[in-house]
């Protein structure tokens, strides 16, 4: 499907989530829906809007890590429910093209879902979508319960290719991405494609343009 690929050998192949996999931002549609639920933790408890707050940051980074930390106190149920109450409802729905390209890949190399977005959401979206290698904000955890405490690096812009290093140990056969937060990562892999509002200023698209949504990494 991707011509660059032909006679190179098996290796490792990165999809970012949001905007690229699935359309829009799993993590701001869980964060809409804990405003629903009035969900707070020791991070959420003195705002009105969690959704509100996050918006509010400007480090891109330091959003993600708040993404992270408001689902502290969550058990890992109630974070299935939220990502199913995100599919149910309209706010993200799978990338067919993208999700295609990824099957097709799973037959000859190994695939890997890397995001900016909670592990445990992307964990959630992955078995969607047919991922068992999933890499993104890690969280501290109490048995099934979330603490609002992260673990790591935050995996965008150049943290992601930091983490591709860690989760692979070398470089990546291929990898796609939707926004300029993952363009060191595409760069960083031998062959890349891009989608969403990027889709061919720098890589090539693949297809076709995807849905634009939030955050993107």
């Amino acid at each position: 499907m991707i011509p660059e690929l032909r006679g190179l050998p098996r290796g490792e192949v990165l999809f970012d989530m949001d905007g690229t996999l699935i359309t829009n931002d799993v993590a701001e549609a869980c964060l809409r829906g804990l405003d629903r639920r009035g969900h707070r933790n020791a991070v959420t408890s003195g705002v009105s809007a969690v959704f509100e707050a996050y918006g509010a940051i400007a480090d891109y980074a330091e959003q993600c890590r708040y993404a992270a930390l408001a689902l502290g106190g969550l058990e890992l149920g109630q974070v299935d429910e939220l990502v199913d109450e995100a599919f149910a409802r309209g706010e993200v729905e799978p990338v067919a093209a993208v999700c295609e390209l990824a099957a097709h890949l799973a037959l000859t190399h190994r695939t890997w879902l890397l995001t900016a977005s909670p592990e445990v959401l992307g964990v959630a979206v992955g078995k969607r979508l047919g991922f068992t290698r999933v890499h993104g904000i890690k969280l501290r955890r109490r048995g099934n319960t979330l603490l609002p405490e992260t673990i790591g690096r935050i995996p965008c812009g150049l943290g992601k290719v930091q983490a591709a290093w860690e989760m692979t140990g070398r470089v990546p056969l291929f990898a796609i991405g939707d926004s300029p937060h993952d363009l060191p990562l595409l760069r960083h892999a031998r062959v890349a494609r891009t989608c969403g509002k990027g889709a061919g200023v720098e890589f090539p698209a693949w297809p076709t343009l995807a849905a634009p949504g939030g955050r993107s990494g």
